[in-house]
């Protein structure tokens, strides 16, 4: 089946009747699908994208499902707090009161930003209670990030490889309860290198005729979202004061930002093997008689 809204839904609900469902990417089966836009034309594609092993979506069970959803409802609460506190430091702007971008600093001055703000006898009573408003609905909008934030870690801890991507160096627990979502099956991918491609942490590549170009990072064939997460990560494995020596080396032989992405490629890849073989944090590295050791 097609990998569009309800289609996890529906795929639980047939494995229930002992069917085997494969979910596929529309995406990936686009370029498989010939003719018109027809639901035969359709069902040919995913057959013949089947046969030709495009990697397909993992059927997520209910408790996948519940984790997932919550972290999707955190974010959007998340871009709701930011607008409303853009919005407020607009507003005060306009009277000529400029406030910190960051959010912690937001919370400490908007008391001394609100009383300035009531002390202008110009400024009118509906402004003031508007946006004293507008800044109990952000505390209350904080409240609930830190509660689903709760409800993600209770949902997370069931899953067997939380616990082994907590082990990894910069992995925090909301990125470790999205690896559980993401490598639900690790299967579905060839190996970590093809983890790490799909969240967007490999250059592109393109050429023909046997001339190949290596370009940028994709910036629109990812969730932009999960690499940020695992670029975040990989900053603050980076920053550690306790770093392995594999970091370090990274961090000597390239400039900063580049080094970052492939401190991330590596730990895409290393979760993908923690999922695959169900185990902690372990880093593979060759020595000079080319035998894996493990460090």
């Amino acid at each position: 089946m097609e990998a569009c809204g309800g289609s996890q839904y529906w795929g639980r609900e047939l494995e229930k009747l002992g069917h085997t469902v494969r979910l596929m990417s529309p995406k990936a089966v686009k370029q498989f699908v010939s003719g018109l836009k027809n639901d035969k034309n359709d069902a040919v594609g995913i057959y013949t994208a089947l046969v030709n092993g495009v990697r397909q979506v993992s059927v997520k069970p209910a408790a996948k499902r519940d984790l997932d959803l919550l972290l999707t409802m955190r974010n959007k609460i998340l871009k709701d707090r930011i607008a409303a506190s853009n919005n407020v430091r607009g507003i005060l702007m306009e009277y000529g009161i400029v406030m910190s971008k960051s959010y912690s600093k937001f919370c400490k001055e908007t008391s001394s930003a609100m009383a300035e703000l009531e002390q202008d006898s110009s400024v009118s009573a509906a402004v003031v209670f508007q946006l004293r408003d507008t800044i109990e609905e952000i505390s209350r909008l904080n409240e609930r990030v830190k509660k689903i934030e709760k409800d993600i870690e209770v949902l997370a801890i069931q899953d067997k490889n939380y616990e082994h991507f907590l082990t990894a160096p910069g992995i925090g627990k909301l990125t470790a309860a999205k690896m559980t979502i993401l490598l639900t099956d690790p299967k579905v991918f060839k190996n970590g290198r093809q983890f790490a491609a799909f969240l967007g942490l490999t250059p592109m590549n393109f050429g023909s005729g046997g001339h190949n170009m290596v370009t940028t990072i994709s910036k629109y064939r990812c969730d932009a979202q999960v690499r940020s997460m695992m670029v975040q990560c990989a900053h603050s494995a980076s920053r550690s004061r306790v770093r392995s020596q594999w970091l370090d080396s990274i961090l000597a032989r390239k400039p900063r930002a580049v080094a970052v992405i492939a401190i991330a490629n590596r730990l895409a890849r290393n979760l993908w093997a923690m999922a695959f073989k169900d185990e902690n944090w372990k880093l593979f590295v060759r020595d000079a008689e080319q035998k894996v050791i493990t460090v």
